[in-house]
Protein backbone atom coordinates (compact mmCIF):
# COMPACT_ATOMS: atom_id res chain seq x y z
CA UNK A 1 0.00 0.00 0.00
CA UNK A 2 2.86 2.41 0.98
CA UNK A 3 4.29 1.90 -3.05
CA UNK A 4 0.42 2.86 -4.09
CA UNK A 5 0.81 5.89 -1.35
CA UNK A 6 3.52 6.92 -2.86
CA UNK A 7 2.82 6.83 -6.13
CA UNK A 8 -0.36 8.78 -5.98
CA UNK A 9 0.99 11.55 -4.43
CA UNK A 10 3.77 12.16 -6.72
CA UNK A 11 1.14 11.76 -9.47
CA UNK A 12 -0.76 14.26 -7.93
CA UNK A 13 1.81 16.44 -7.41
CA UNK A 14 3.70 16.18 -10.98
CA UNK A 15 0.66 15.62 -13.42
CA UNK A 16 -3.17 15.95 -11.30
CA UNK A 17 -5.46 15.52 -8.93
CA UNK A 18 -7.21 12.78 -11.29
CA UNK A 19 -4.99 10.90 -12.13
CA UNK A 20 -3.54 9.99 -8.71
CA UNK A 21 -7.62 9.03 -7.66
CA UNK A 22 -7.32 6.61 -10.56
CA UNK A 23 -4.01 4.94 -9.07
CA UNK A 24 -5.81 4.66 -5.78
CA UNK A 25 -8.86 3.02 -7.51
CA UNK A 26 -6.60 0.54 -9.18
CA UNK A 27 -5.13 -0.27 -5.88
CA UNK A 28 -8.65 -0.75 -4.61
CA UNK A 29 -9.18 -3.05 -7.74
CA UNK A 30 -6.24 -4.78 -7.11
CA UNK A 31 -8.59 -6.63 -4.09
CA UNK A 32 -10.24 -8.77 -6.07
CA UNK A 33 -7.19 -11.06 -6.43
CA UNK A 34 -8.13 -12.87 -3.18
CA UNK A 35 -11.82 -14.01 -4.03
CA UNK A 36 -10.37 -15.13 -7.43
CA UNK A 37 -7.83 -16.91 -5.76
CA UNK A 38 -10.42 -18.77 -3.56
CA UNK A 39 -12.60 -19.34 -6.52
CA UNK A 40 -10.26 -20.86 -8.59
CA UNK A 41 -8.44 -22.51 -5.71
CA UNK A 42 -5.28 -23.73 -7.53
CA UNK A 43 -2.32 -24.46 -5.28
CA UNK A 44 1.50 -22.75 -5.14
CA UNK A 45 4.23 -25.03 -6.76
CA UNK A 46 5.26 -27.47 -3.93
CA UNK A 47 9.15 -27.92 -2.85
CA UNK A 48 8.53 -31.86 -3.86
CA UNK A 49 8.59 -30.09 -7.88
CA UNK A 50 10.30 -26.84 -7.86
CA UNK A 51 12.97 -25.07 -5.78
CA UNK A 52 11.10 -23.29 -3.18
CA UNK A 53 13.22 -20.18 -1.92
CA UNK A 54 9.77 -18.18 -0.26
CA UNK A 55 7.03 -19.59 1.84
CA UNK A 56 3.56 -18.48 1.51
CA UNK A 57 0.62 -19.69 1.85
CA UNK A 58 -2.82 -19.31 0.01
CA UNK A 59 -3.61 -20.53 -3.89
CA UNK A 60 -1.42 -19.08 -6.76
CA UNK A 61 -3.56 -18.53 -9.27
CA UNK A 62 -3.60 -15.53 -10.20
CA UNK A 63 -0.14 -14.04 -8.95
CA UNK A 64 -1.29 -10.92 -6.91
CA UNK A 65 2.27 -9.55 -7.90
CA UNK A 66 1.95 -9.52 -11.26
CA UNK A 67 -1.94 -8.40 -11.36
CA UNK A 68 -0.74 -5.40 -8.78
CA UNK A 69 2.98 -4.86 -11.07
CA UNK A 70 0.65 -4.59 -14.35
CA UNK A 71 -2.17 -2.77 -12.88
CA UNK A 72 -0.34 -0.13 -10.72
CA UNK A 73 2.71 0.03 -12.96
CA UNK A 74 1.19 0.05 -16.00
CA UNK A 75 -1.05 2.80 -14.97
CA UNK A 76 1.80 5.24 -14.13
CA UNK A 77 3.54 4.25 -17.38
CA UNK A 78 0.30 5.26 -19.07
CA UNK A 79 0.40 8.57 -17.31
CA UNK A 80 4.07 9.34 -17.82
CA UNK A 81 3.25 8.63 -21.72
CA UNK A 82 0.75 10.97 -22.28
CA UNK A 83 2.10 14.16 -19.87
CA UNK A 84 6.12 13.51 -20.06
CA UNK A 85 6.59 15.86 -23.02
CA UNK A 86 10.44 15.32 -22.94
CA UNK A 87 11.69 12.17 -25.33
CA UNK A 88 14.37 10.82 -23.46
CA UNK A 89 13.84 10.98 -19.64
CA UNK A 90 10.10 9.51 -21.08
CA UNK A 91 11.77 6.52 -22.50
CA UNK A 92 14.11 6.16 -19.40
CA UNK A 93 11.04 5.57 -17.37
CA UNK A 94 9.13 3.59 -19.01
CA UNK A 95 11.81 1.12 -19.73
CA UNK A 96 12.31 1.28 -15.82
CA UNK A 97 8.40 0.27 -15.60
CA UNK A 98 8.21 -2.21 -18.15
CA UNK A 99 11.44 -3.27 -16.69
CA UNK A 100 9.95 -3.54 -13.37
CA UNK A 101 6.80 -5.49 -14.32
CA UNK A 102 8.44 -8.33 -16.09
CA UNK A 103 11.15 -8.53 -12.89
CA UNK A 104 8.00 -8.97 -10.29
CA UNK A 105 6.78 -11.62 -12.48
CA UNK A 106 10.20 -13.55 -13.06
CA UNK A 107 11.13 -13.17 -9.20
CA UNK A 108 7.68 -14.80 -8.13
CA UNK A 109 8.41 -17.73 -10.54
CA UNK A 110 11.87 -17.78 -9.35
CA UNK A 111 11.02 -17.63 -5.68
CA UNK A 112 9.03 -20.83 -5.92
CA UNK A 113 5.83 -19.40 -5.39
CA UNK A 114 3.95 -18.96 -8.68
CA UNK A 115 3.76 -21.77 -11.56
CA UNK A 116 4.59 -19.28 -15.11
CA UNK A 117 0.93 -19.27 -15.98
CA UNK A 118 -0.14 -17.81 -12.54
CA UNK A 119 1.74 -14.85 -13.72
CA UNK A 120 0.66 -14.49 -16.75
CA UNK A 121 -2.81 -15.24 -15.68
CA UNK A 122 -2.24 -12.01 -13.46
CA UNK A 123 -0.98 -9.64 -15.96
CA UNK A 124 -4.07 -10.78 -18.45
CA UNK A 125 -6.49 -9.73 -15.62
CA UNK A 126 -4.80 -6.94 -14.62
CA UNK A 127 -4.08 -5.72 -18.33
CA UNK A 128 -8.09 -6.35 -18.42
CA UNK A 129 -8.48 -3.54 -15.65
CA UNK A 130 -5.80 -1.65 -16.78
CA UNK A 131 -7.44 -1.50 -20.16
CA UNK A 132 -10.89 -0.52 -18.20
CA UNK A 133 -8.90 2.22 -16.13
CA UNK A 134 -7.55 3.60 -18.99
CA UNK A 135 -11.06 4.04 -20.94
CA UNK A 136 -12.43 5.60 -18.23
CA UNK A 137 -9.94 8.06 -17.47
CA UNK A 138 -9.73 8.93 -21.36
CA UNK A 139 -14.13 9.37 -21.40
CA UNK A 140 -14.16 11.06 -18.15
CA UNK A 141 -11.42 13.48 -19.61
CA UNK A 142 -13.39 13.94 -23.19
CA UNK A 143 -16.76 14.62 -21.31
CA UNK A 144 -15.12 17.34 -18.45
CA UNK A 145 -12.55 19.14 -20.77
Amino acid sequence: MLVVVVIGIVVWWRIGRLEAIMILMGRLITLVDAPLKLAINRPRPSADLVQVLSHEQGNGFPSGHAFFAILILGLTAYFISINLKNRAPRVLVLLCLIALILLIGTSRVYLGVHWPSDIVGGYLIGGFFLTMLIWFYRTWRAHHS
